[in-house]
């Protein structure tokens, strides 16, 4: 059997076992219907506000450092849907410290699966899928594109889609990087409370703010990079230079998650030791 042959049945052996678990953990959730509607329908109400607030500003302001009230609202829900898709597929990355100070990620090391398979795989961090983001983040998308007149073609098409890959990855890996912090922290829920802090800044364009903030969330913690920098190339106000900045980016933030990650499990000591 030739080593590309072993490498497609592997691909194909962790697929199936991922939608194992994606099938289980979706059933747990759905185990309390009425649970999981209300615990959505609160946060569709907690999303609203974000554009409520919006729509209060530009009831007093025709425009906010020449973003339109459109432009603003199809930002947010950019990041609406990057943190949908991460809720639904990488929010375990969260439970890293948690697994770490109850001893369950030993459990990970021992199983006959891939530590990082299992990270993502196994279980749910929250107690819901993102049904949510996902409704608020492409009705805010759908109903903004269509007055911007964003898409014309395959050519956006699919700019839109590389964006939106890059953002997912860009927002993974800075929360990802600092759960494994954990690793030498235990508790590392400080950095991920930096995070969901900078998270607030990114909902408006950050041209509103000191030029040292967006420094920090442009390159120190590229957090701008789930929303801001994508909607700029779609709205046409930068140049190529932008997609080179991101793509750049993006392989920065996936050496330093592989270097991480590699240094975190070698310094990892059980919870019984």
């Amino acid at each position: 059997m030739s080593y590309t042959r072993k490498m497609i049945e592997k691909v194909r052996w962790y697929l199936d076992c991922y939608r194992m678990y994606f099938k289980i953990n979706l059933l747990t959730v759905l185990e309390y219907k009425l649970d999981f509607l209300a615990i959505n329908l609160a946060s569709v109400l907690a999303l609203l506000v974000g554009v409520f607030n919006i729509e209060i500003i530009f009831s007093q302001v025709d425009a906010m450092k020449m973003w339109s009230k459109e432009e603003v609202l199809w930002c947010l829900g950019f990041f609406y849907l990057v943190r949908a898709i991460y809720n639904t597929f990488f929010i375990n990355t969260l439970s890293i410290s948690y697994w770490i100070q109850n001893g369950k990620f030993d459990l990970f090391i021992l199983k006959p699966l891939n530590t990082f398979f299992q990270l993502l795989s196994t279980g749910r961090y929250n107690a819901e899928y993102p049904l949510d983001e996902y409704l608020v983040g492409i009705f805010l998308l759908i109903r903004t594109s269509h007055k911007l007149h964003m898409f014309h073609g395959w050519r956006s098409i699919l700019l839109f889609v590389f964006l939106l890959v890059t953002a997912v990855f860009a927002y993974f890996s800075i929360i990802f990087i600092m759960s494994t912090l954990s690793f030498w922290f235990i508790k590392s829920n400080m950095f991920i409370m930096l995070i969901e802090n900078l998270e607030r800044l990114i909902e408006y364009p950050i041209d509103i703010y000191h030029v040292i903030v967006q420094v920090v969330i442009s390159t120190v913690i590229p957090i701008a990079l789930a929303n801001y920098y994508p909607t700029v190339c779609m709205l046409g106000k930068s140049s190529n230079i932008i997609l080179i900045y991101i793509s750049g980016i993006c392989i920065v933030l996936g050496v330093i998650n592989v270097l991480v990650w590699k240094r975190g499990m070698k310094a990892y000591q059980s919870a019984g030791a």
